[in-house]
């Protein structure tokens, strides 16, 4: 059985992101510093490689913990930064997350062998310490062939497209195909091209402007990116939000920030 989605228009986008904002600021320390943590995982896997595969199994958790965090805020319920180790306990969701998490560890490998074939030379010429600077950089750019950047960029493209909402797929909607959850996110951008063209855009717009502002406002705009993603997410294969367990009356929907377009 595939799994449905909801087709929006290019408004839907700016209304996304709109939520996002709207949701963030019902508790920002608390989504800054999560998000925080999900980047302090990742950069602590670049400077000891012994917990590149730690980080990559987590990242699939702490990510749905983010989400859950979001969910609990259109509820009506109060986050803290421990919620996002919520999913490591959750019974019934943590196998599909770990299978998912393998599944991307096999793409990246796949990526980076790609990535080696194409652009082995460029990778030799940067990696010999005997070459000038300025000459390696020259021969860097003479050994990298457009159409090999092309292909690298359609596999990058396919890559993200695939696995960008298969978090919340496996997570919340419970689906156990891998290959189903990457196929329809693959068709979210095909069938809602518009509207995450629009939201794609603001983020970069507000992501140029940062970089003239020391990348501070990253620690404002990087949750509330991740927080309109999910609510994309939501209005997309989750049209109706969960009630509470927790017995919190769920606010309407100009409290929580939800648009479903």
């Amino acid at each position: 059985m595939s799994i449905e989605l909801r087709v929006f228009k290019a408004e839907a986008g700016v209304k996304w992101f709109k939520a996002g904002w709207l949701i963030f600021k019902t508790q920002p320390l608390t989504f800054i510093f999560m998000h925080l943590f999900i980047g302090v995982v990742g950069l602590l896997s670049l400077f000891l490689p012994f917990l590149q595969i730690i980080a990559a199994l987590a990242t699939p958790f702490l990510t749905a913990g983010f989400y859950q965090a979001v969910l609990t805020k259109q509820q009506g319920g109060k986050i803290m930064l421990a919620d996002i180790l919520k999913p490591f306990s959750a019974k019934g969701n943590r196998t599909g997350l770990l299978r998912l998490a393998l599944y991307q560890m096999a793409a990246g490998v796949l990526m980076a062998l790609l990535a080696n074939g194409l652009f082995g030379e460029a990778v030799a010429i940067m990696s010999d310490p005997n070459v000038d600077p300025n000459i390696a950089l020259q021969q860097v750019i003479e050994s990298i062939s457009m159409a090999n950047l092309v292909l690298f960029l359609l596999a990058v493209s396919f890559y993200l497209t695939a696995f960008a909402y298969a978090v919340p797929l496996v997570y919340f909607n419970q689906q156990k195909r891998i290959f189903e959850v990457l196929k329809s996110s693959l068709l979210v951008f095909y069938h809602n091209m518009a509207p995450l063209s629009v939201y794609g855009a603001i983020c970069a717009v507000f992501m140029v402007i940062s970089a003239f502002l020391t990348f501070l406002p990253l620690l404002v705009l990087m949750p509330i990116c991740y927080i309109s993603f999910f609510v994309s997410y939501q209005a997309i294969f989750m049209p109706v939000v969960p009630p509470a367990e927790n017995g919190a009356t769920e606010p309407k929907n100009n409290d929580t920030g939800r648009f479903d377009a």
